[in-house]
């Protein structure tokens, strides 16, 4: 028997959350994780800010790249 549960609700509420069983095949339990709709939003807003990041980069600035060759010494 393979249980979905929600790997997210141990952290945000303290307690377990079962979704459901995803196959009734064998006789053995086996779980597998998901996450569940109200931890699913609670991870949204904490998470938003590096979210938008990955999806917007920063544009890179006006300064140069350095060089990788280095100076060389002065005399």
């Amino acid at each position: 028997m393979l249980i979905c549960r929600c790997a997210w609700h141990q952290r945000y509420r303290g307690y377990p959350l079962l979704n459901g069983v995803a196959s009734w095949r064998g006789w053995s339990v086996r779980f597998t994780d998901g996450i569940c709709e109200t931890c699913l939003g609670r991870f949204r807003a904490e998470y938003q800010r590096y979210l938008e990041y990955q999806h917007h980069p920063q544009k890179p600035s006006d300064t140069p790249p350095r060089s990788a060759t280095p100076a060389p010494p002065s005399t």
